[in-house]
């Protein structure tokens, strides 16, 4: 969704008690999305309870005077084929919902119980503060959570922002649960009322359907007031010009160079941040990054991110930095501030400001990104903020100023930064609360701040000139009916491409796939983790070159595969297959330096270490996909076999790799098949060796009639457990049988083993295919049980399913009314059906039916069926099981010798292969 395509579809409506909504109306989509956004976020905690705004979302939840059942409503937006959820921020929290259209009016009054009400029922908050805490126990060892934690600790104490906001079992537990349920019914009264709400809602109907709908509904909500909040200073003055040192868990190396500014982000028509972070961000030759980068001392750099609110904006340089980096942070500090004054300067020219505008301007009017939800989730927050009037007309209009940005570059001053260094063993004093991370803050000295007052220029670093890749006009190409499906233009024994014009989407864009399969990459994990450092040190030598035709709508990525690597070119068309000879060039004729191989070998390293230190359920996932795909390495093997390759392997790798290979492409958009076939024909010249057959996709065959074990050793206290069963075939009905299980035990599995037996907080269940091969996954990550304890309860929930009868009776149509649906959903923009093309060819799926082959599999089904297939899958008769397990602090789970796996390898060596 692109709300400057939509502002003449949008209408800003008021109901009689206050409630503003905005109502865009689309007649042409068949889904709708709402969302209301509640000043009501963890600001509003009370100082003794934090984290109460955070319970209230549960129990919203939790049953109402339509769905009295815990997460009914969870289950009446899922029978309309979606999905509803929520969070809690910092001003509002958030909750927001899509489903079929045609249940729009069913949803709405029960979306609006919920909001308004809800039952508290005592042994229903009891349960909740248990997956709160369970919740909270998880992120303990996040990082990022406890980086969050900091921040707040070194604000300013007297700012809500500085209270703890998750919430845990102690906070909530030194209050009786009656007094806790009267606290939760106050806090609901003052903030859930309409004059503190937003609703939004995107729709095929238009207001005059939807107001009988929305007054029904919402406009029962008393009136209230809207929520006063006044807030001081984000930071004391003592609390600026300082550095924060931090030691993470994972292996990091971080500066964060943070200016603290007013609500600049609320400036909505000039937009100055937008434009300081497209400086500041720039990768390409004579940036700031591409400065640090060739000094060697920062390998990624991210501009312009931070919190924000009403009054207060943290604008964020986030750099990762190499071990020299993490020596020089006072000179990389005084770049940032030569950039800035490079900033100032460049206000004054007009066609910068211009040239932003313009792109601007292509990104809006050419978005395809379509994300309704996320998009009508923002604007009940802009809402919030802003009349309809200002929204829309911020949208329609460019109107950054030389003013606007000079203003807002007088904040990004020393005396306004705090600064952030994140590494292993810098030097702290002190831990954080709740989650116990180490960090010191000291003051930089007046000398220092003054010399960045007046920094020193750096000669490598100038301003970007005019970006080459922005065209003059983006027209389209003349429909071609011979190729609105894929059809094959060149095929020969070591080359195939196929070409499909976009008839649907109509915009002047494209996606260009090439995929090399190469022998010499894939045989071992030697060739692989070669493989992995090559294409790293490729895309760290590419970066730059190509960083402003990212800039102008040309996108690219090159990544590694089962086979091989790929190349992927989105974006306009115009110039897009000019970018692939280039970077084919770049491929074939690229070896990196002794230095840059030891710095993408130290960042791959960190990277597969960082993995290891993964939560214990992701862990088990990927654990999983390299069990089952016979061409897929552990992080942990991978890590190894990455330290002890060699500069000379690497550059053997690459100079045998083109010997010997396949190319697959495809080119799919607004291109005509003259065009595409220039393109395939240049293509073809620069892979004139592409000689050999594509490689298999082997997936392990799991042995029926017995359960086959694995354990995974995890730095983390939770448990965890996977149980994945495969599907006997990749045939259609395997597969859509398969999906039909998975969508029905979903939500009655997700209710009892989290909401009713609070298990744990990561709970769930998931349709988990292995290069098309079907299977269906149950797992729980707990920190109150052991393994042995998960798996005997998601047995016992499989078991007790087959008395279930009526219910999965009753519930099947349902079911198979919305996988009906979402099998029927077209695709929402071009490059998302270019993805489902390129997917589909290498399914073997030329002509683009199998959503509709499974689609009619289901149709056809009848309960008995499912019943029987269920039946004989819990038998363990037709499936093959598997069960993945990391014991955290308990007790592991006792397996005998027969039916446990200890050794990927030596699994990998027996086992039989679906290819």
């Amino acid at each position: 969704m692109n709300i400057s395509q939509d502002l003449n579809s949008t209408e800003s409506l008021v109901l009689e008690n206050g409630l503003r909504v905005l109502v865009i109306h689309k007649p042409e989509v068949d889904t709708c999305c709402v969302s209301v956004s509640c000043k009501a976020g963890h600001f509003f905690d009370p100082a003794d309870c934090p984290g109460l705004a955070h319970l209230l979302e549960h129990m919203l939840f939790m049953g109402n005077e339509i769905n009295p059942e815990a997460n009914g409503i969870n289950d009446v937006v899922e029978q309309a084929g979606g999905s509803i959820n929520a969070w809690t921020g910092t001003e509002f929290a958030n909750y927001h919902f899509q489903a079929h259209a045609q249940a729009l009016p069913r949803l709405l009054p029960a979306f609006a119980a919920m909001l308004g009400l809800p039952h508290f029922k005592q042994e229903r908050i009891a349960a909740e503060i248990q997956s709160i805490d369970a919740e909270y126990q998880y992120k303990r060892k996040d990082d990022l959570r406890r980086l969050y934690q900091i921040h707040k600790e070194t604000a300013n104490p007297t700012h809500p922002f500085a209270k703890f906001s998750v919430g845990n079992e102690l906070i909530f537990n030194q209050f009786p649960v009656n007094t806790l349920q009267q606290m939760l019914r106050a806090f609901h009264q003052q903030y859930y009322c309409a004059k503190n709400l937003t609703l939004c809602i995107y729709s095929p109907f238009s207001s005059s359907q939807l107001m009988p709908w929305i007054e029904g509904s919402f406009g029962r909500l008393s009136a209230g007031s809207a929520a006063e909040l006044t807030l001081p200073p984000l930071y004391t003055p003592a609390q600026l010009g300082t550095q924060i040192n931090i030691e993470p868990l994972q292996a990091a190396r971080r500066l964060i160079v943070t200016f603290a500014l007013p609500a600049l982000h609320l400036d909505i028509s000039s937009k100055p941040l937008d434009f300081i972070s497209h400086v500041l961000g720039d990768e390409a030759s004579g940036s700031l990054f591409a400065y640090l980068k060739a000094k060697g001392w920062a390998s990624n750099l991210i501009a312009g991110s931070g919190i924000e609110g009403q009054n207060f904006k943290d604008f964020n340089i986030n750099l990762q930095l190499t071990e020299s980096g993490l020596a020089q942070q006072n000179e990389i500090i005084n770049a940032v501030f030569y950039v800035v004054e490079l900033l100032k300067e460049g206000a004054e020219e007009d066609w910068r400001l211009q040239e932003k505008a313009k792109l601007n301007q292509l990104a809006r009017q050419y978005d395809d990104s379509h994300k309704p939800l996320q998009a009508i989730s923002e604007l009940a927050e802009l809402r919030q903020y802003f009349n309809w009037h200002e929204i829309a007309e911020a949208c329609s209009s460019e109107t950054l100023t030389k003013q606007s940005l000079c203003e807002a570059l007088a904040y990004f001053t020393p005396a306004n930064m705090r600064v952030k260094v994140i590494a292993q063993g810098v030097p702290t004093t002190q831990n954080c609360a709740y989650y116990d991370a180490a960090y010191a803050v000291e003051p930089y000295s007046e000398q220092q701040l003054a010399a960045w007052q007046s920094p020193t220029p750096v000669n490598a670093i100038f301003m970007p000139p005019p970006n080459p890749f922005i065209g003059d006009s983006y027209t389209l190409c003349k429909n071609e009916s011979k190729f609105a499906l894929p059809q094959q233009i060149v095929t020969n024994k070591g080359f195939d491409f196929w070409f499909c014009q976009d008839h649907i989407f109509n915009v002047p864009k494209g996606d260009i796939f090439v995929s090399f399969d190469i022998p010499s990459l894939a045989q071992n994990i030697h060739q692989v983790a070669a493989k992995r450092l090559w294409l790293a040190a490729l895309n760290d030598f590419l970066q730059g070159r190509f960083y402003r035709a990212e800039i102008a709508g040309l996108h690219y990525r090159i990544y590694g595969h089962q086979g091989g690597f790929s190349i992927h070119t989105r974006g306009f068309s115009a110039q897009q297959g000019q970018l692939l000879n280039h970077l084919i060039d770049a491929i074939k004729g690229f070896t990196p330096d002794p230095q840059t191989f030891k710095q993408v070998q130290l960042l791959q390293c960190q990277s597969l270490h960082n993995t290891l230190l993964n939560k214990p359920i992701n862990r088990l996932f990927s654990r999983l996909s390299v069990l089952i795909q016979k061409n897929t390495h552990a992080p942990v093997e991978m890590l190894d076999a990455v330290q002890h390759c060699q500069f000379d392997d690497i550059r053997r790798l690459r100079d045998r790799a083109f010997d010997y290979y396949h190319v697959d492409g495809l080119i799919h958009g607004n291109w005509s098949s003259q065009g595409a076939q220039r393109i395939v024909d240049s293509v073809l010249a620069q892979t004139a060796s592409a000689k050999a057959p594509p490689l298999p996709r082997p997936v392990a065959k799991l042995p029926v009639s017995k359960t086959l074990y694995h354990e995974v050793a995890c730095e983390h206290d939770d448990a965890a457990v996977v149980l994945y069963l495969q599907a006997p075939s990749n045939d259609i009905q395997d597969v859509a049988m398969c999906m039909v299980l998975e969508q029905m035990l979903a939500g009655s599995f997700f209710t009892t083993l989290r909401t009713e037996k609070q298990l744990g907080y990561i709970v769930g269940t998931g349709y988990v295919p292995h290069n098309q091969h079907p299977g269906i996954a149950f797992y729980i990550q707990s920190p109150n049980n052991a393994p042995q304890v998960l798996l005997d309860h998601i047995s016992a929930f499989l078991q007790q399913q087959t008395s279930e009868k009526a219910f999965y009776e009753g519930y099947w149509p349902h079911i198979q009314r919305n996988l009906l649906k979402q099998l029927q959903d077209v695709d929402i923009n071009q490059s998302m059906r270019s993805q489902n093309i390129w997917q589909s060819l290498g399914a073997g799926d030329p002509q683009l039916n199998t959503n509709q082959r499974i689609a009619q599999a289901i149709e056809s089904m009848r309960f008995s069926d499912i019943e029987r297939y269920a039946t004989d899958m819990n038998l363990n008769q037709t499936f093959g099981q598997l069960v993945l397990f990391a014991p955290g602090k308990f007790k592991t789970m006792n397996v005998t010798n027969d039916v446990c796996i200890p050794n990927i390898a030596d699994f990998k060596s027996k086992v039989e292969f679906y290819l």
